[in-house]
């Protein structure tokens, strides 16, 4: 409340110099969660299915193997990228550029496997616990999808017990469809609204975000990356948390020179925290964006490619 009440200080502050405000939910990550709380919850699901203790390093790696054939598959029949990486990659950028390079406007782009550290499971023979946590290094499987109304979205999908799920969306991205839907002429680069024709209408859109079915939406790409749940753990669900959500406030001034002058004045102080970045009409204000750029601003310095100013903690 008191972090709102200095933006709105702000805000009413500098009104002469700004052009427009748009509040929105930037980065969103949700994880998705099997019912196996704990090694004895995974335990009690092993005896119910009747696997026996000498089956149990099989059968945990058959349901891997699966994983990781239904994902070849996929790609292979939809005629998308299946790729391995042994290092660190840039996907998100990488299944960007494929999906302007293929002209992707809808479904899957490309899936990427990389190895990474997990929560999973290890075998105690000597404990009545038999099943306990453990951390470890598993396959993990990344699907990049088009969605119509999410843009470019990637659901990330464990391939070891507990099989868990996170998938990663942009409300800059769902905003962007959703105005250019109704019309509603923008300038956007990378992550950030340089200009936009209706501010308040663009804000009223924004809102809605918390509105969308998640839920079904969730279940529904859970469904196309896991098979699982289709047989093996029937009827068993994924349960749904939102392990980050970023929201930002971005006011856009009326012209570079009003902005460079707060950002001189605010150079020489260090009283109140600022709004996350400040933004000024770029030259193409009268045309709709259509590029697109990194999932997240420039923070803390000037961005090279946008109109577009980071602020750290200080302002004027």
């Amino acid at each position: 409340m008191e972090f709102h009440a200095r933006m709105e200080h702000f805000l009413a502050k500098h009104a002469d110099k700004i052009q427009g405000t748009l509040s929105c939910f930037d980065r969103i990550l949700f994880r998705g969660y099997l019912p196996f709380f704990s090694g004895a919850a995974f335990a009690a699901f092993l005896d119910r299915r009747g696997i026996r203790r000498p089956e149990l390093k099989s059968f945990l790696l058959r349901q891997a193997a699966r994983l990781k054939e239904h994902a070849r598959s996929m790609a292979q029949r939809e005629g998308r990228p299946f790729q391995y990486f042994g290092g660190r990659v840039r996907k998100e950028d990488l299944a960007r550029q494929i999906a302007e390079r293929d002209r992707i406007e809808r479904g899957l782009v490309c899936v990427f496997s990389t190895l990474e550290p997990c929560r999973t499971y290890s075998i105690r023979w000597n404990h009545a616990s038999y099943i306990q946590p453990a951390r470890r290094k598993c396959l993990f499987l990344y699907y990049y999808f088009m969605d119509p109304d999410l843009g470019l979205i990637h659901v990330k999908l464990q391939t070891w017990f507990p099989l868990q799920l996170q998938l990663y969306v942009n409300g800059h991205e769902w905003l962007a469809r959703k105005l250019t839907r109704h019309g509603i002429r923008y300038t956007k680069l990378d992550n950030a609204f340089l200009w936009i024709e209706d501010f308040p209408r663009a804000q009223t859109f924004a809102d809605r975000l918390v509105t969308v079915g998640w839920v079904d939406l969730l279940q529904g790409y859970a469904r196309r990356v896991n098979p699982l749940p289709g047989d093996l753990l029937d009827p068993m669900q994924y349960y749904w948390v939102t392990a980050q959500a970023e929201y930002s406030t971005d006011p856009v001034f009326k012209s570079r020179a009003q902005l460079r002058a707060w950002s001189r004045a605010c150079s020489s102080t260090a009283r109140a925290p600022s709004p996350r970045r400040m933004c000024w009409p770029s030259s193409a204000a009268s045309s709709t964006a259509s590029s697109r750029g990194r999932s997240s601003p420039t923070s803390g310095r000037r961005s090279s490619k946008a109109a577009c100013w980071g602020i750290g903690s200080n302002t004027a």
